[in-house]
């Protein structure tokens, strides 16, 4: 025994000497022999516990040599595929298995494709397997522990041929225990995975015994070993796969946010890069995108007879495809403006040409306004649209109605125009859904109200040391832009922002 555990038995044949028929004397020579016996006995145990923990030492050392010698493959490989080639080479040198294999898992296609093989031809395995082709390999991704199926079962009539894998069948976890501790060669499965994400799966198939040296006990002694660092060997692999797979993700994503600057660039170049300068009419525009580009817009017209076009539009999204939606409804409002005098002949025209080619659930909300420079009145026409304000006075403010439906939704789409006036100090704003939409921390939403009441204090309050009369387009546009800011707090807009401010000046400004 050695620390309460007992590690064997020493078995001794005592005989009493013949001659020694006194008790007195028989039991004082039983017992001082007895006391080297059991002194022998310590001596023995403790040898044999210091072979066991020199043969544990060994046994640790290898296991953390091979585990090195697998890291060392791991980071002196040039990519991902030189990687497990080097993985399958060294795993049956180290461990003693005959075959090994890689299949990495494809998510998204639902495959396993083979990736490394050793000690087999690649024309005897298929390249890649679907999930019901495969179920062995199926069951260790969805389970994410080792699996395992007998040789003998996949061995084919020539013992020379190499089975096939793809034979083996799936076992409950109760079998696999069983099987483990069964004295048979096994192929064994090892789920490859990082955090319970299974990445793939490294098969590898134990030697069948020589038939001249039978190998009682030998899978047994080696399995457990084998087990030990091959599980180790899965987890370098895992890591490696999903290094490279997020090596591969960071420069994916550098490319998109090359690319989305790009657009974001070319789209920021379709927004008009000045504000018109007229006489007697103070003009600003805030554009804001909620991700790199956006569906808003807003677009300024010289036309005829001392008129200026103004559009402002939202696509029914964001990113990528509301900004080329974005982008098409930009190049036939330009185009239709040359020949439809009227705003709501311009958008009915528009509608026709964009509904047939509108994607489902793609539309626009536009508002085509032409103003008279020389009368203040205003020409518009609201295809579903957030309703334009006018601040008139100091208080009042006016709210210019829908006109007809959003763009790219119904062939047949009839859109009216309307004509308020703007007179001296009115202030026309002409807004997106950014705005009344932007939400708060705590789920409430800005609305129509408190940017009506945004206005208003604007109309009776300076501002920085201004009267409402010298309360300028720009200050208009900060204050909105401010208080959304401020309202959304931490958190992202949830949709672009668009704004646009026309002030009609007083003839002595």
């Amino acid at each position: 025994m050695a620390h309460g555990e007992v590690l064997g038995a020493f078995l001794v044949d005592y005989s009493a000497d013949g001659s020694m028929v006194l008790g007195s004397s028989l039991d004082l020579l039983f017992d001082e022999r007895l006391a080297i016996i059991q002194g022998i006995a310590h001596q023995t145990a403790m040898a044999v516990e210091n072979i066991q923990l020199l043969k544990a030492q060994k046994e640790e050392a290898y296991v953390s040599v091979a585990l090195l010698q697998v890291a060392q493959a791991v980071v002196s490989a040039a990519d991902l595929d030189e990687i497990l080639g080097s993985i399958v080479r060294i795993t049956p040198i180290l461990v003693g298995v005959q075959r090994s294999a890689i299949y990495l898992w494809n998510l998204e296609q639902a495959t396993f494709q083979l990736t490394q093989i050793y000690g087999m031809k690649h024309q005897n395995q298929t390249a890649s397997y679907t999930q019901k082709e495969f179920p062995f390999l199926d069951a260790v991704v969805q389970r994410d522990q080792i699996m395992v199926y007998p040789i003998s079962a996949l061995r084919q009539e020539s013992k020379e041929q190499p089975s096939s894998w793809s034979g083996a069948e799936v076992l409950e976890p109760t079998e696999v225990e069983e099987y483990l501790e069964m004295d048979i060669p096994l192929l064994i499965a090892f789920p490859l995975s990082v955090k319970g994400d299974v990445l793939g799966v490294f098969l590898v198939e134990e030697p069948e015994a020589d038939e001249q040296q039978p190998a009682a006990g030998t899978y047994l002694r080696l399995r457990e070993k084998r087990l030990e660092i091959i599980t180790g060997i899965s987890r370098q692999v895992a890591l490696a796969i999903q290094n490279d797979y997020l090596q591969h993700e960071m420069i994916e994503r550098e490319r998109l946010a090359r690319e989305m600057q790009l657009a974001h660039d070319i789209q920021r170049a379709f927004i008009p890069e000045t504000l018109p300068e007229v006489p007697g009419w103070d003009i600003q525009a805030h554009w804001r995108t909620a991700r790199e580009v956006g569906g808003d817009y807003y677009d300024f017209f010289e036309l005829p007879d001392g008129r200026l076009g103004i559009v402002i539009a939202d696509v029914a999204d964001k990113g990528m495809p509301a900004a080329l939606f974005m982008t098409l409804v930009r190049t036939l409002m330009r185009a239709t403006i040359e020949t439809c005098d009227a705003p709501h002949e311009a958008l009915e025209r528009v509608n026709q040409i964009l509904e047939p080619d509108a994607l489902q659930g793609m539309f626009v909300t536009l508002v085509y306004a032409i103003l008279n420079l020389e009368d203040g009145v205003i020409n518009y026409a609201n295809a579903g649209h957030n309703p334009p304000l006018i601040l008139r006075g100091e208080r009042e403010i006016e709210r210019l109605g829908r006109s007809g439906m959003a763009l790219g939704v119904m062939p047949d789409n009839p859109i009216k125009s309307r004509q308020p006036i703007l007179e001296p100090q009115d202030i026309l704003l002409l807004y997106t859904d950014g705005v009344t939409e932007a939400f708060s921390p705590d789920g409430d939403i800005f609305g129509i109200d408190q940017l009506c009441e945004k206005i208003e204090h604007a109309a009776i309050s300076t501002i920085s040391g201004f009267t409402q009369n010298q309360v300028s387009a720009l200050d208009i546009v900060k204050i909105i832009d401010e208080s959304v800011t401020e309202f959304i707090g931490d958190y992202l807009l949830s949709d672009d922002l668009t704004l646009v401010v026309v002030k009609r000046l007083s003839p002595d400004e």
